[in-house]
Order: structure tokens, then sequence, then C-alpha cells
């Protein structure tokens, strides 16, 4: 079961939803299909220091939560450096097209309906942590490409400082 996808099992997912009842299910879920670096946080206001501390490589999160909305929280997402590039899922009991939109147009990735299926959960966060992935990778790529040359000036004058002495 998990060794199809073994590079993504480690992967942390943060837990955003202000009924506690939603993350234990939630994480119980991602559990059963190998995820264990799971962190659940129920109080929105806490989210907001929280994803920058926690460096996680999906967000879950209700858009319906007291003090601190979802929609806010993937703003402040998609205006860090770092968690812009962390996909977001919401996950809502609302079926409002409305809801839906104005979530995605922030900036999240996709949403998902309460009641969650647990197949469905697993294979979205699955498809948004390989996008992640494959992100990650192509980034990698790019800035070993830009540093290629100054890489290589430095291992010219590194060799040249050996034969100086």
């Amino acid at each position: 079961m998990f060794e199809s996808r073994p590079h993504l099992i480690n992967s942390k997912i943060l837990v955003i939803d202000d009924e506690q009842i939603i993350i234990d299910v939630i994480t119980a879920h991602l559990n059963v299909a190998g995820f264990w670096n799971v962190v659940g946080i129920s109080d929105s206001i806490d989210a907001v220091g929280r994803m920058k501390q926690e460096n996680p490589d999906l967000i879950l999160l209700d858009i319906s939560m007291p003090d601190v909305s979802g929609n806010y929280l993937i703003q402040i997402a998609r205006s860090d450096a770092i968690l812009k590039q962390v996909p977001v899922i919401v996950v809502t009991a609302s079926d409002s097209e409305e809801t839906h939109r104005r979530a995605i147009e922030l900036g999240a990735d996709e949403v998902l309906i309460k009641p969650l299926q647990p197949g469905m959960l697993v294979k979205r966060v699955e498809h948004a942590l390989y996008r992640k992935l494959d992100h990650d990778v192509s980034s990698l790529q790019e800035r070993r490409a830009r540093n290629q040359p100054a890489n290589e000036k430095y291992n010219q004058l590194r060799d040249l400082g050996g034969r100086l002495k």
C-alpha cells in the first residue's frame, strides 16, 4: 500500500478546523493511509502563526471558523514567501458555489465537502503532495543550474589556491 509513495509518507500535513472531532477524523483517515506526520490546530488564531512555524507540505483547512476565517488563512499563506508554494485544500460543510469560488480565487488549490469520503481525501492529499514534490524538484534543479557557473568558478579558484602555496 505505502510502497508506491514512500517519498510522500513523511510529508507534514497541517489540519486546521475549529472542531476537534473533524481534526481527529481527518487525522485518522490520513494515518490509515500511512501519513503519520499530521498536526491538528483547532484554534484559528493560533493557526496564523503556526502555519509558518510548522513548515507544512500541505494545509487542510475549514473556511467557517470563529475568530479567523479560513479565507483569511488562505490569504496569509499566499502572501508568505514560503507558504505560497504549499498546497491548500479547503474542507468545508458548505456546498455553496460562491464559498468554493471565493476560496479558489484566494488561492486554495481545491475544495472538499464534508462529510469527507476517506478514499477521496487520501487521493486529493496524494495529488497535492505530488504536485508540491514536482515543484520542489523543479525549483531545486533551477537553483542548481543558476549556481553552476559560480560553483565551477569556485572550484577553479580552490584548485589554484592549492598550487599557489
